[in-house]
């Protein structure tokens, strides 16, 4: 009788451990996990975030007048990725007051639990492309904003200048400034993708051999004089792994992604970056606009590559 009463004690113990290390794991996932439930997600979108940032993630609810900024549009692949996932998750759980960003988003700790809010932020992220999109292996990145010939030494920047002029002849001023996002591979187990801070002591640890590539979001100018939304994805020898438009309407998204699906492959540091072949007109426009398009995108990735040079000069990582 004694054997059975430990023994039951011992199942009870085990139990008990058990479940506490269930509700440990449990914990866990809620502090950490980047995978939440697309579909409730949504449900929580349209209850909490719609009324300032439209029911599309546009930016433009029914709620904009008399806020103290202007709401996020969802939609921006360079403004959304230019924030990781613990910070989105910070930004919801205590609002511009716990964060100090500048507007008027109030603190959702309230009303969503964590789970909640990674069920949130995962439907957040099918609003826009995320860098996975063109890189699944990236578990780090930096993102910055370059104006081509304003960053290094002037031989540096006046040779930027003159390559764009004699190549695309006149650059408008708002075409020099594009946000780079330089994506790495490293070889521990982050749950990532992790923005890597501006700060020397992070930015030291970013090994050149883990670095994958380069992601912008940039726009060309489509046949019918429409604005095109796209992502460009670099490889280190800058060429092309992946160009695809943001635009949410799926008709024009599939006109457009089958023409920039003939560009995948393309390009290559040193090379003259000129995209001829097309037979069609509409080939001919998009190959112009696309080589438009990268050269700028090179230049600006370029920015970035001269001022890591002058950055970890001492260290030889780059």
């Amino acid at each position: 009788m004694m054997g059975r009463t430990i023994r039951n004690k011992k199942k009870v113990a085990w139990a008990f451990g058990l479940v506490m290390a269930m509700l440990g794991l449990t914990a866990l996932a809620a502090d950490d996990a980047l995978v939440g439930d697309l579909t409730h997600g949504a449900q929580l979108y349209r209850m909490h975030c719609a009324v300032c940032h439209g029911f599309d993630g546009s930016g433009k609810g029914k709620v904009t007048t008399g806020l103290k900024g202007t709401p996020a549009d969802h939609r921006n692949g360079a403004l959304m990725n230019a924030r990781d996932d613990k910070m989105l998750f910070n930004v919801i759980q205590t609002g511009c007051k716990g964060t100090g960003c500048d507007g008027s988003m109030p603190a959702f700790d309230r009303s969503l639990s964590k789970l909640d809010i990674w069920d949130l932020i995962a439907y957040l992220r099918s609003l826009h492309m995320p860098l996975v999109t063109f890189f699944t292996d990236v578990n780090q990145y930096l993102v910055k904003e370059y104006t081509i010939g304003q960053v290094g030494g002037s031989e540096f920047k006046e040779g930027q200048i003159e390559r764009l002029e004699k190549a695309l002849k006149k650059v408008s001023p708002a075409e020099l400034t594009n946000t780079v996002f330089t994506l790495y591979r490293s070889d521990g187990h982050l749950p990532g993708p992790e923005l890597v801070p501006q700060q020397p002591r992070r930015l030291a640890k970013l090994r050149k051999d883990e670095k994958i590539g380069y992601v912008l979001f940039m726009t060309v100018k489509g046949p019918r004089g429409r604005t095109i939304p796209v992502g460009l994805g670099l490889d280190n020898d800058y060429t092309i792994t992946r160009l695809v438009t943001t635009f949410s309407d799926p008709g024009l998204s599939e006109e457009y992604n089958r023409r920039f699906a003939n560009y995948q492959g393309m390009g290559k540091r040193g090379d003259k970056p000129e995209f001829s072949g097309s037979r069609d007109k509409i080939g001919k426009f998009f190959d112009q606009a696309v080589t438009r398009l990268y050269l700028l995108a090179v230049e600006a990735a370029n920015a970035y590559e001269s001022e890591e040079r002058e950055r970890s000069w001492a260290d030889g990582t780059f």
